[in-house]
Order: structure tokens, then sequence, then C-alpha cells
């Protein structure tokens, strides 16, 4: 299969649409408060890079055909999880999300200015599983 720029960025902005409504869900259900502010928090992260994305697609459509389905290895939430519990899935979903963009930047080695977009996007990532990380030695 031959991807587009397009494609790839549907790809992308689905993942972070998929995460933001999975952090937001969450916080609305869980009964830990510092959970809440947790998942809240992760929310916005994601909010951000999909308004990132949203910017550089211009309003294009999505194209449903093109999916990626790592972030169902990072596990499920539920409301009754500790703060630890939920930010080990959040750090493993991050993760997915790193390897994702990772993959998205080899794809566009040959296209400098592509490549650096899905390459930011990959560090960003990787910066917000360090971040959680540093929250996880609280619990």
């Amino acid at each position: 299969m031959r991807l587009t720029i397009n494609d790839i960025l549907d790809v992308a902005i689905k993942s972070e649409e998929s995460s933001c409504k999975f952090y937001k869900d969450m916080a609305c259900k869980a009964k830990n408060p510092d959970t809440v502010k947790i998942l809240e928090k992760l929310a916005r992260d994601e909010q951000d890079h999909l308004d990132y994305l949203l910017w550089l697609k211009s309003g294009e459509p999505i194209n449903e055909e093109v999916y990626f389905d790592g972030f169902e290895e990072a596990g499920a939430l539920n409301p009754d999880m500790t703060p630890k519990e939920v930010l080990t899935v959040a750090m493993q979903r991050e993760g997915a999300a790193a390897k994702m963009y990772r993959r998205m930047a080899d794809i566009f080695k040959a296209q400098p200015d592509k490549h650096f977009v899905f390459e930011r996007m990959a560090r960003d990532e990787d910066h917000h599983g360090d971040a959680i990380a540093k929250i996880m030695e609280q619990f």
C-alpha cells in the first residue's frame, strides 16, 4: 500500500483523537482525585497534539481506511484504578504513539520537512513518557 502525507496525517489524527477521548472519558469515571487530575492533564496533552496535526492537515477529510492499532497493546483503564496504574497505561500509550510517529518519519526520510514533523511528534511523545515516569515516582 502506498500512503500519501494526508493518509499518514489521518492515522496520526485518529490516534490523537482516540487518546484524547480515552483520557477524557476515564477522567469522568475515575474515583481517585489524583487520578482525575492526571487523566485531565494527559487529555490536554493529546488535544495539543491533535490541534497541531489538524493545523498541518488544513481541514481535509479523514480517510477512514488508514488505522494504527498499537494502542490496544497498552491496555485499558477502569474507574477504580490507582494513579500508578493509570500512569502505567499512559506510559505504554505514549510509547506506542512515539513508535507510530517514528514509523511515519521513516516513510518520509527522503522528504526532510515531512520527516521533521513526525520526528518532532515522536520526541514529544517520548517527553510525555518521561514526564509520566517522574509523576509515577510520587506514587
